[in-house]
């Protein structure tokens, strides 16, 4: 600041004191601009404003990659669990039996018999024979669709069986019935006969019967033709035995 002489104020003068060595005066250097108040104010707010910006954004950019983490770290452990599932499902189908199912549903087949080809040599050891499949059952592992396959095929065969044996038993009944019809119609054309005999018998009796009561008839008035000849005989004597 610079130092500036003011006039003093009216007053009675002092008494005068002893003179004493006053120091020199010099120069004051000007003092630099500043700035007013409401641009400062004004520059204060904008670095306020900008600095809480700045920690909005940073805040939100924080929060951003947390979520981002969270994501990643459930993503990381979904491809863990599906990792051991597949290993798993790895370790199951590694498996003696499944492998056993699988070679029996591609139609492989163990060999009792069975020959080894010596590399590099290409010498054979054993003899090799062709198998039917059936040589060792114990060693055929079936898989649950052949299963299900042979169980379907079974039930097929009791069905068919059964249909078979209820025809069979439709068939006896319907020959049962046939024979007892022809027994019936047999006896029916035997009662016939017998009753075709029996009238023809009794046609026979009447007609014996009728001749033998015309012949009757026949002697009767025979007789009766005889009995008046005989009686009109002496009736025609008189008359000549009195000439």
């Amino acid at each position: 600041m610079s130092a500036l002489w003011a006039p003093a104020p009216d007053r009675k003068e002092p008494a005068p004191a002893p003179e004493v060595q006053r120091p020199t005066l010099r120069a004051v250097p000007r003092a630099k601009p500043r700035l007013a108040r409401v641009p400062f104010i004004l520059v204060l707010i904008a670095i306020f404003g900008a600095g809480m910006t700045g920690l909005l954004m940073l805040n939100t950019t924080l929060q951003n990659q947390a979520f981002e983490a969270s994501q990643l770290n459930r993503q990381a452990t979904e491809l863990t669990y599906a990792r051991t599932d597949l290993e798993s499902q790895l370790d199951k189908m590694a498996a003696p039996q499944v492998l056993a199912q699988r070679a029996t549903a591609l139609g492989l087949r163990a060999n009792p018999h069975p020959a080894f080809l010596v590399l590099p040599k290409g010498k054979v050891i054993g003899k090799p024979q062709p198998v039917s499949g059936n040589e060792v059952p114990t060693l055929i592992v079936k898989t649950p669709a052949e299963l299900t396959a042979e169980r379907l095929a079974a039930d097929v065969r009791k069905k068919q069986q059964a249909l078979e044996r209820a025809a069979q038993a439709r068939a006896k009944a319907a020959q049962d019935q046939a024979r007892a019809a022809q027994k019936k119609i047999d006896d029916a054309r035997k009662a016939a006969e017998a009753a075709k005999q029996a009238a023809a018998k009794e046609a026979a009796a009447k007609e014996a019967a009728a001749k033998e009561a015309a012949a009757q008839q026949a002697a009767a008035k025979k007789a009766a033709a005889t009995k008046k000849a005989a009686a009109a005989r002496p009736t025609a004597k008189k008359p000549g035995g009195g000439g």
